[in-house]
């Protein structure tokens, strides 16, 4: 890769400069390496473009390559395949010369917004509604590539990409991609240095990531130094040596992995080996790689722990979980043969349940003593599904019956504490050790047994969101030691002290759900589908996740609680596809600019089969001492990740004016460096980074989150902790909708292509650009249409706004309801929208279904959002419009940026900001300053 090739890059971020950046303890750490992928940064080649206006019955290839034909709507799996020297068999066919490439992308819809240069693809846009479309549309006809393309699209666009010997970027991303040479140029920029992991996310084309056997000892081929794994970034020399591309340490390698020197990722050796070719992979690995030594792996196993209290049972939900468990362990039986299940449940006292298959009736053991829990049996308590599905099915059954019949003896008592303790001994009997999941239900304040929380109340006395039960504290520890992972589905609306109740949730990675208000026949049908996705979505377990850098930078600290937010290694006890970690990373030493720092990161894991693996994923970056590019090849997505995580761990004693107070000055210093040192101080304009250019947007939503409302009565409410958690743990693509929902009007004049699968595998969602004004609505009320219709999304619902001057036409070929029907009588069956088969219907469906795959939601349920009909319709309207003053007077975004202009105005005045000695060679030399000014 060329001195001035894009590059990536990560640095460090603190609300106070000044401020140690740590709020746990340091880990010992060995010596770091760098892995390089530099000299084999991938093939010159492109993937395919998928863009309906271009020629629809080829594409060109290679000039070396036989040329094969490509069609969107003709292929139905993943983009052509050839054999191509290099290439596995079934590799993405790849595209023509680079002029013949630029020729297509010109005649794309998108064109007039393509960056000429050296300039990485980006919109024009400092709206977040317009720059989520054309973002979009820039990458409908193109495909990215890691060798060559730098900055990923937004977390909301739907893309196609090639590895070319650089990990897919949905995998793992870098928050800068010229890293700045030094300590003092990156503290220039005000923002971090960092990574975004998400090592399951789903990329496009959904391929199986190459698995590699090396079971056979000792295992896959790794650096005597630093322990990095093979990659692309390894230089091979004709003596049997190769050289770690992290440290720089020369080795000598065993015959069966040696590589010729004439090898390169461009091809010119035969052989294919994925793990030299490719920037993402997976080992098999042989038994020293066990959790546990001496123990073989084993598959996943699940507790099913089911609330049976009087309030749980008295507004059903309860019934809604027994279901939900049913759904979940179906699922189990058929994508998942090889785990096993357990079923308890609790109020007052703990029940087990026998589901050994040849019981010819379900078996009930009730503990009593929940202060000393034990097991009254072992034989029957997991079992796989196939074998006693009747078993189960009589099992649930008859819990619902309880439910439903024995009234007379339900109690209002939980032993909630009581009841995982429960669960995890059942986990470590049968597993020895080895872990599991827990899926638990929770409708009321723990009362009784262990944990008990009687005394716990909702004021604004306590200043802290965290934990401060020891024995929840000591549980989610033991938890975390034994690799078992909590689900928790939470649906009272009183106080449950979810601060708590929940730690054993966040210390072990798991997944928090809360249904304020639960009415069965609203909300069941989602917390069936969400247990069930849940499930589904579940990857492995028993995860060790190491991250490894280049010489002269580290890592500073891991965004993790199992790692107390340290330096040290994290333990994940359960993986899913949603799960994603941020990363903050320090300077050891200066860099040399010009060349090439390497990253990978490695996931040591169980899959839910019983099999260990390794997965490994690889990128880099150019190192820069030139500003301007430091802050032209910035990723505004982890560094937004990055700042709000460095929020929530400064919350302290929960002043939120003076939180929001820090992060404007954070964000005004940003403004005020870019100005000063790149975006010409001399004028008066607002000028915002091309890379930031919605970053002031973000933050300002953030501030008006339901975490950082005041807390003059309440500090640590359901809702406050919920949205803390979600922060925590949502994946790049659900945060940014959930801080700046998107808006779809349905009642505007829409073309046929509009809202309609651009590509055969119907993930990329297509609009015109005469269309694009129409369909980039606001988030504010002035920007919504009296008698309009919307679909608005948040991150996990889809809101289908309407009033009563909504057309009926309108509605009647979008519901299929009666025109005469006011609508306070339309419904949603099952929260989802009905198929009508009308051309409007099936765009909303799409609309819906675009954004359960960017989401990685199967099922997004549809509310309907209707004024003076809906009692949630004000509380969500203030949570869904961002961009409006706030009630709890937080500016309107318009006002918001003056304030922060004039903040920047006046820093430039009094010469307050950090200076930096920059080369000669500026961004002004590539022509009239190649920024783009947004006047206010």
């Amino acid at each position: 890769m060329e001195p001035e090739a894009l590059a990536k890059d990560i640095s460090s971020l603190s609300l106070d400069q000044t401020a140690s950046r740590h709020t746990g303890r340091k880990g010992r750490r060995p010596n770091r390496a760098y892995h390089t992928l530099g000299s084999a940064s991938g093939t010159p080649n492109t993937t395919p473009f998928l863009n309906a206006s271009v020629s629809q019955d080829s594409f060109q290839f290679t000039p070396n390559v036989p040329q094969a034909p490509f069609s969107p709507r003709e292929i139905q799996g993943s983009p052509a395949t050839m054999a191509i020297p290099g290439f596995p068999q079934g590799s993405p066919a790849l595209m023509p010369q680079s002029q013949e490439r630029l020729n297509s992308v010109a005649e794309s819809p998108a064109a007039a917004w393509f960056p000429q240069g050296n300039s990485p693809v980006q919109s024009s846009s400092h709206f977040v509604s317009t720059q989520r479309w054309e973002d979009q549309m820039l990458h409908l006809a193109k495909t990215f590539e890691t060798s060559r393309d730098s900055v990923p699209p937004l977390p909301t666009t739907v893309y196609y990409s090639l590895d070319q010997g650089s990990c897919d970027p949905r995998l793992l991303s870098l928050s800068m991609y010229n890293i700045p040479v030094d300590e003092h140029l990156r503290s220039a920029t005000k923002l971090p240095l960092g990574l975004t992991i998400q090592p399951f996310a789903v990329t496009i084309p959904e391929e199986p990531m190459p698995l590699v056997d090396q079971r056979a000892e000792p295992g896959p081929l790794r650096c005597k130094r630093c322990r990095a794994y093979i990659n692309p970034g390894f230089k091979f020399g004709y003596d049997s040596t190769a050289m770690c591309n992290i440290c720089g340490v020369k080795m000598r390698m065993p015959s069966n992995d040696f590589v010729s020197q004439g090898f390169d990722i461009q091809g010119s050796d035969t052989s294919y080996k994925s793990e030299t070719q490719k920037g993402s992979v997976e080992f098999l690995v042989p038994q020293m790689y066990n959790a546990i030594q001496d123990q073989p792996a084993i598959p996943l196993h699940y507790v099913f722990l089911i609330d049976l209290s009087l309030f749980a049972n008295e507004n059903r939900s309860s019934l809604a979980v027994v279901e939900g468990v049913r759904s979940s362990i179906e699922y189990i039986a058929e994508f998942q043969p090889n785990c096993e299940v357990a079923i308890m449940a609790y109020d007052s006292k703990v029940r087990f349940y026998n589901l050994r298959s040849d019981s010819e009736t379900p078996q009930e053991y009730v503990i009593t003593d929940v202060n000393d829990v034990f097991l009254p049996f072992c034989n029957g308590l997991f079992v796989k599904p196939r074998e006693s599905m009747s078993l189960i099915d009589a099992t649930l059954d008859k819990i619902v019956e309880h439910i439903s019949w024995d009234k007379f003896s339900h109690v209002a008592s939980v032993c909630y504490g009581s009841a995982l303790e429960a669960a995890k001994l059942a986990i470590d009997t049968v597993t020895k050790g080895q872990g599991g999941k827990i899926i638990c239900s929770l409708n009321s304040l723990p009362t009784a047994g262990n944990g008990n929380l009687v005394l716990r109340k909702d004021d604004a006395a306590r200043k802290n969101l965290k934990c401060d039960n020891d024995l929840y504290k000591k549980l989610g520890n033991q938890l975390l030691r034994s690799y078992i992972s909590v689900d928790l589905y939470v649906t009272s609306s009183a106080f449950v002290d979810m601060a708590t109740v929940a730690y054993p949730v966040e210390a072990t990675s798991g997944n928090l759900k809360w249904y304020q208000d639960f009415n069965h026949e609203r909300d069941a049908f989602t917390l069936i589908n969400d247990m069930m996705q849940n499930v589904a979505n579940i990857t492995g377990y028993q995860a060790l996740l190491k991250v490894r850098c280049s010489t002269g930078l580290n890592v500073d600290q891991y965004y993790c609680e199992s790692s107390d937010f340290s330096d040290t290694d994290p333990m994940i006890p359960v993986l899913t596809k949603d799960t994603t970690l941020d990363v903050l990373l320090k300077y050891d030493q200066k860099l040399t600019a010009g060349k090439n720092i390497s990253f990978q990161v490695a996931l040591l894991y169980t899959d839910i089969d019983g099999n260990r693996k390794v997965r490994c994923m690889n990128t880099s970056g150019a190192i820069s001492d030139n500003i301007g590019e430091v802050f032209k090849f910035l990723n505004q997505n982890v560094a937004l990740r990055i700042m709000i995580k460095d929020v929530i761990q400064s919350l302290g004693d929960c002043n939120f004016p003076e939180i929001r107070k820090a992060i404007d000055n954070k964000v005004v210093d940003i403004l005020t460096q870019y100005k000063a040192l790149v975006g010409g101080s001399l004028t008066s304009q607002l000028v915002l980074p091309e890379a930031l250019k919605t970053l002031p947007s973000y933050i300002l939503a953030f501030e008006k989150s339901e975490l950082m409302m005041p807390n003059n009565q309440s500090t640590r409410g359901n809702a406050r902790i919920y949205d803390l958690f979600k922060y925590k743990n949502m994946n790049s693509a659900q945060l940014h909708y959930k801080l700046y929902p998107q808006i779809v009007p349905l009642h505007v004049l829409l073309g046929e292509e509009d809202l309609s699968f651009y590509d055969a595998n119907e993930k990329m969602l297509q609009v015109r650009p005469d269309s694009l004004d129409a369909l980039s609505v606001r988030s504010g009320h002035q920007h919504l249409t009296n008698g309009g219709c919307y679909l608005i999304f948040q991150g996990e619902t889809v809101y289908l706004w309407l009033n009563e001057n909504t057309n009926r036409m309108l509605l009647q070929d979008l519901l299929q309801v009666d025109q005469e029907a006011p609508i306070s009588q339309i419904s949603l069956f099952g929260g989802s929208l009905p198929e009508v088969g009308t051309e409007v219907n099936q765009k909303a469906l799409d609309v819906v279904r675009n954004w359960g795959h960017i989401t990685n939601k199967s099922y997004l349920p549809v509310v309907l959002l209707r004024p003076n009909v809906d009692q949630h319709y004000a509380q969500v309207m203030n949570q869904l419009f961002c961009e409006d003053r706030s009630i709890h007077r937080i500016e309107s975004l318009d006002n918001y940026l003056v304030a922060m202009h004039r903040r920047i105005q006046e820093k430039l005045k009094d010469d307050d900001y950090t200076k930096v000695q920059t080369n000669t060679h500026t961004v002004e030399q590539d022509g009239n300053l190649l920024q783009k000014f947004v006047q206010f």
